[in-house]
């Protein structure tokens, strides 16, 4: 059945390798991608950017010109999994064996990579056909969004009761390429950011996409990934100096989360349109937000902060339901930001709080 419009089931998304654009990405030469795991939801747009001027003598505007490419923006929120699945591919973790702690962006710096949308053409086919396998002949009537050059601008990840924890990414490319037809060889959306043109850029294979990704943990399907439930995480934290709400031990943790904003940089040069570098400027400074339900007081005052602040350390374990796959999240260093207690009628009170935290490279 022909599609008469596009929804959720006819599409999914499919993230390429690490950086976007190579040497090796030349006429002939075909790259591969991955499909991403449990996404909830994408977005993409963009803006222009135009450099006005008037004249003397004259209220019409002479210049009204588009000063450079614009810059795409693209959003995807997946439900997080402990086995880490799309944070593998997105170099966002460099050691999975549980040997040794690392930052969790060390190594990825100022990487990019490319994402593709692809649409289905039918309207009653679903992009998944099983558990193991999508649609192996999507057809001349489907589509493909292509996203060139994709630099990651933030993370944020959300537990709260009632729900799966929910990543949400936003990132901030240099193209973007719509094409339909047969996907076996789509051009590589990706601009050589150092020429400022996408000459022999290569093309990508995408009906060959994997469905166990690349890297780590290859073995894991990502179409019936290992997902948790708020119960599955274990959070250890300290109680604050400043008294109050007691927040270690059993606290009766209600949500947990942290962003981390990525302040990049775009560095321009004459003779190219587009920047040839988006540089991270370390150190990153992410937040992380608690509400808890107030059972108990303890002894204390905000008097103490300014003549001897204290550090907290925090740590968040979580484990898959299967219990196959467990992630810890290390926080040392924190500084608290906010505390703030709510009570309304016929309900509890709630305790509220925000630290933050600063990453390096």
């Amino acid at each position: 059945m022909a599609r008469n419009i596009l929804k959720s089931n006819n599409s999914i998304v499919i993230v390429g390798q690490r950086p976007a654009f190579t040497g090796a990405n030349r006429t002939g030469s075909t790259m591969s991608g991955a499909y991403m795991s449990a996404v909830q939801g994408v977005s993409v747009g963009f803006s222009q950017q135009r450099q006005k001027s008037k004249q003397l003598g004259s209220n019409d505007l002479i210049i009204n010109d588009i000063t450079r490419m614009p810059d795409v923006d693209l959003g995807i929120s997946y439900y997080y999994t402990p086995a880490m699945l799309n944070e593998n591919m997105l170099g966002l973790i460099n050691d999975q064996t549980g040997a040794s702690k690392s930052t969790f962006f060390n190594g990825y710096d100022n990487q990019d990579q490319n994402f593709y949308v692809v649409n289905n053409g039918h309207q009653s086919v679903d992009m998944i056909a099983n558990e193991t396998s999508v649609i192996a002949n999507l057809g001349n009537e489907s589509e493909v969004i292509s996203i060139g050059n994709a630099f990651l601008t933030n993370y944020s990840l959300a537990f709260s009761i009632g729900s799966p924890p929910v990543v949400s990414t936003s990132y901030k490319c240099s193209n973007i390429r719509m094409e339909t037809g047969s996907f076996d060889q789509t051009l590589n959306p990706a601009i050589n950011l150092q020429s400022g043109n996408n000459t022999n850029v290569g093309t990508v294979n995408l009906e060959d996409a994997k469905v166990n990704g690349f890297g780590d943990y290859t073995s894991v399907n990502r179409f019936k990934p290992p997902l948790c439930s708020p119960s599955d995480l274990n959070i250890s934290l300290q109680n604050l100096q400043i008294g109050g709400s007691t927040i270690s031990g059993d606290a009766s943790i209600q949500s947990f989360s942290f962003n981390i904003p990525i302040n990049r940089v775009d560095l321009f040069g004459l003779g190219s349109d587009y920047p040839y570098g988006r540089k991270v400027q370390y150190p990153l400074t992410s937040s992380i937000d608690l509400q808890f339900l107030v059972s108990g007081l303890a002894t204390g005052e905000i008097a103490q902060l300014i003549d001897d602040e204290s550090e907290y350390r925090f740590e968040v374990e979580v484990v898959d339901t299967g219990e196959a796959f467990k992630n810890t999240f290390s926080f040392s260093s924190l500084r608290l930001e906010s505390s703030s207690y709510q009570m309304n009628v016929n309900d509890n009170m709630t305790y509220s709080l925000s630290f933050s935290h600063e990453l390096t490279n």
